[in-house]
């Protein structure tokens, strides 16, 4: 495996800390060779729990395969286990524990988060009584696993990777002598890791799964094994009389004083405020874990600790690699379904925003004064930088040296982006990036692991969110869906649901919820969502998917003398080893930065009287070609319309952009201007493609910037043009807030990601300072009416895994295999599903 490169150790305020944190994430595996069997596994070791998990399978697999659980006991007590598909919801689990010298083991059916229920399918399990022991220190439990591949509820033959769960507890199941007894908290730990099929694969597959005793082997879900061997005849009885006595019970308890919806900039940051200052947090994120510390494991071929979305100078090629299911495919543009939301998608740029930017728009309370101090609270986490790379240099700049040459001969002037984001007018300066210690920073870096320490924080993953629950004005909990299977999810009495799910997916929470203009939602109560909506009357009318607005982008293609680094290579070329072996060791060179080479930004007034500024990116696309995208950003005035579909997905129903004659006029003014520039120079010429070079045909052609805002938009009154207050609660409702870009009421001076975390610090301010009252009539402990089959109870924990290397696995393993007696003990591990992949 490959190192990734040392990383600085001097960091500054709360990022001292992240150095010495576990990562909380879905490792991968590695060759293990147990001295007990021989037999080579490709094993996970947690570094929290120390419990390993392990597989070996034939060189073409089939339904059966080698396993090996072996976990650690406390004072002789606990469970260990290991989830077949990763998941606690829909996977085959087999789960052991100790009964005095005997080895507890049974297989489950998860369906939801409770107790699962023993699995009545066809798997058996044949023992390796040699790799098979408990005492009070460890369970260990070496298996052959027979037809265990079953089609939805494990991982399949053909797969590259097979993601797997595990789960530990240091307190025994409810009665250690049942092998269909309830299983107590997993109380150690839990989570996913992937295991490599391919390197899990041997030629003696055959001769290590003929150590396995016939005796022992079970052709039922569930099974103990002693000093002695269990027959069949016994184990089969004891799973009849036993495998219907473990349905689910259908209750929810109501543990969250408040429920983020949405992992993006915005709900990470003000879930770790509100974790912080000891709320019970639960974070709900629809999409998967993304960088490598979170879990995340698109790693790179040349770097197998470095995700695609870990290196910067991938950001621009994220869109096209063969596998984009981080893209949201419901929305009506691009937007990111993934730990992280669009910060983890974007193109880097970290803008911070000018005071001019909260003064021109914002209501009272939210002026630059009132926000500098949450500013402030941002860049100390995660302040952005022009200089990425380790050795302080900066690479491929010849572009920079042709456009800031151009920039200045018309009297432009070159500033620092970072530390003078008040400089916007006819200035040009090196990229400010969302990048830290060569990797692409935001929240998933810089606040999830603060809030992964805290007891009081929980994230889910891999799970969307229908709606909010209401009775009246009050929000119960939400509704959330996971493999077709929805349930509820409560907060406590006056508690708090947030919605942070991005201007493109919060009103089609709210429209979900019976919140926005009456045609929207009788779109949802017509269509084939199966949402279940509240009464007609209880409906609230707001504004919500209006005020649509976003930055239009105009692209200016030239020509000029100068060779280029081909970004599109990265993911898939190896013959360049300099630059990746520079990042590997050190984290310096080319591949820590962005693709962008220099920003620029200048402002002009409108025909109508507004001021209007632009923001300019300039980067190379070839060898002697590169391109200056051109945005309209801050003061401009088009806006549209966001609405829903009957399938659930939003659409622009009102298009945003360039719908009003003064930004037309704005936009073909100032490219002008710079094509007057480019003209009056033998440099730069204009590449072929533009066979018009006049403002007024190129603003013909725009793209859209991606940069969505003002769909949840806020004010100080509910005048029937905001939809939020200035605390981001929704008007008409009691605890129900929106904390996302969607809530701002215009577009900042570049690119939103900045902003929007300034924003959200700001907002947890808000939502650690408002207390609940309940307007409505309904009581506030009440919940709405759900389907039985989503009122089962689900009890989430996050994960807290770390990968321990092979060697770690082995001398854990041997500690395990010393300390046991003659007897034959076990180790103890629960598999479970990390609510991580939810």
């Amino acid at each position: 495996m490959l190192a990734r490169f040392s990383k600085p150790t001097a960091l500054t305020g709360s990022l001292a800390l992240l150095s010495f944190l576990p990562a909380v994430q879905a490792q991968s595996s590695s060759s293990y060779t147990d001295s007990n069997t021989g037999i080579t596994f490709q094993a996970y070791t947690d570094a929290d729990t120390g419990i390993i998990v392990g597989i070996a399978v034939p060189e073409t697999i089939d339904k059966s395969f080698i396993g090996l659980i072996v976990a650690p006991l406390t004072d002789g007590e606990g469970w260990g286990g290991v989830s077949f598909a990763g998941d606690m919801a829909d996977s085959l689990l087999l789960v052991t524990w100790p009964d005095n010298d005997e080895v507890m083991y049974s297989f489950r059916e998860t369906s939801t988060y409770v107790t699962p229920p023993v699995y009545n399918g066809s798997v058996s399990l044949s023992v390796i009584e040699s790799g098979t022991f408990v005492n009070d220190t460890h369970i260990s439990l070496t298996y052959v696993c027979n037809d265990c591949i079953v089609d939805g509820l494990t991982f399949t033959a053909t797969d590259t990777t097979a993601v797997m769960g595990y789960a530990v507890s240091s307190t025994n199941p409810t009665d250690v002598s049942d092998s269909a007894t309830d299983l107590s908290y997993h109380s150690e730990g839990y989570g996913e890791f992937g295991m490599l099929l391919s390197k899990a694969a041997s030629s003696k597959y055959d001769t290590w799964a003929a150590m396995a005793s016939n005796s022992t082997t079970t052709t039922n879900s569930s099974s103990s094994i002693g000093s002695t061997a269990v027959s069949a005849t016994a184990s089969a009885t004891a799973s009849a009389t036993t495998s219907t006595s473990a349905e689910p019970t259908a209750t929810y308890t109501s543990t969250y004083d408040a429920i983020i919806v949405g992992g993006g900039p915005a709900g990470i940051i003000v879930a770790e405020r509100l974790a912080e200052q000891g709320d019970n947090v639960l974070l709900i994120e629809r999409g998967a874990a993304s960088s490598y510390s979170s879990g995340g494991n698109m790693t790179m071929p040349w770097n197998d600790t470095a995700t695609v979305f870990d290196v910067p100078s991938m950001a621009y090629e994220l869109s096209t690699l063969d596998d984009t299911s981080f893209y949201c495919t419901d929305t009506a543009s691009e937007a990111g379904c993934i730990l992280g939301g669009s910060s983890t998608v974007n193109m880097l740029m970290f803008v911070r925003p000018q005071p001019a930017y909260f003064d021109d728009y914002w209501p009272t309370s939210w002026k630059w004064d009132n926000v500098s101090a949450s500013a402030e609270a941002l860049y100390d986490r995660n302040p952005g930088t022009d200089l990425p790379s380790s050795d302080g240099k900066r690479y491929d700049q010849s572009v920079y040296k042709i456009v800031s040459t151009l920039l200045g001969d018309n009297n432009w002037t070159e500033v620092d982006a970072i530390s003078d984001p008040s400089a916007k007018y006819m200035a040009y300066a090196h990229p400010p990036w969302n990048i830290l210690d060569s990797e692409r920073a935001g929240p998933v870096a810089t606040y999830l692991p603060l809030a992964q320490q805290l007891d009081n924080f929980e994230l889910m993953l891999e799970t969307k969110v229908i709606s909010a629950v209401r009775t009246g004005s009050y929000i119960t909990g939400v509704e959330v869906e996971r493999n077709n299977t929805r349930t509820l999810i409560n907060i406590n009495d006056n508690g708090k649901v947030i919605l942070a799910a991005g201007t493109l997916s919060t009103p089609r929470l709210l429209f979900n919820s019976g919140i926005g203009p009456s045609d929207q939602i009788s779109i949802v109560q017509s269509g084939s969502t199966g949402v279940t909506l509240p009464d007609e009357s209880e409906w609230i009318d707001l504004p919500v998917g209006e005020h649509l607005m976003d930055h239009p982008i105009f692209t200016l293609t030239l020509n000029a003398n100068f060779s280029a680094y081909d970004f599109a290579t990265l993911d898939t070329d190896f013959a360049n080893k300099t630059n990746t072996e520079l990042y590997n060791t050190e984290g310096a060179g080319i591949i820590a930065q962005g693709g962008q080479r220099l920003n620029f930004w200048s402002r002009l007034n409108g025909t109508d009287g507004h001021i209007r500024y632009f923001q300019g990116t300039v980067g190379p696309t070839a060898n002697d070609t590169f391109t200056i995208k051109v945005y309209l950003t801050h003061g401009l005035t088009s806006s549209g319309t966001l609405g829903i579909q009957s399938d659930g997905s939003t659409v622009f129903t009102v298009d945003p952009w360039m719908n009003t004659d003064a930004d037309k006029a704005a936009a073909a003014e100032f490219i002008d201007e710079l094509v007057g520039y480019i003209e009056a120079q033998s440099e730069i010429s204009f590449s072929s493609l533009m066979t018009n070079t006049t403002g007024a045909y190129i603003i013909k052609t725009y793209i859209t910037g991606d940069h969505f805002v003002g769909t949840a938009r806020m004010g100080e009154s509910n005048d029937g043009t905001a939809v939020v207050d200035t605390n981001t609660k929704v008007f008409g409702t009691d605890n129900l807030f929106v904390v996302d870009a969607s809530m701002h009421p215009n577009l900042p001076t570049g690119n939103t990601q900045a902003t929007v975390m300034v924003a959200a610090e700001k907002a947890a301010e808000k939502l650690i300072a408002y207390t609940v009252t309940t307007n409505s009539t309904s009581s506030a402990s009440g919940s709405a009416a759900v389907s039985a089959s989503a009122s089962a109870t689900a009890t989430v924990t996050i994960a807290r895994a770390t990968f321990a290397s092979s060697a770690t696995a082995s001398s854990t393993v041997a500690a395990a295999s010393s300390s046991s007696s003659s007897s034959g003990a076990i180790c103890r591990l629960v598999s479970k599903r990390s609510s991580e992949s939810m």
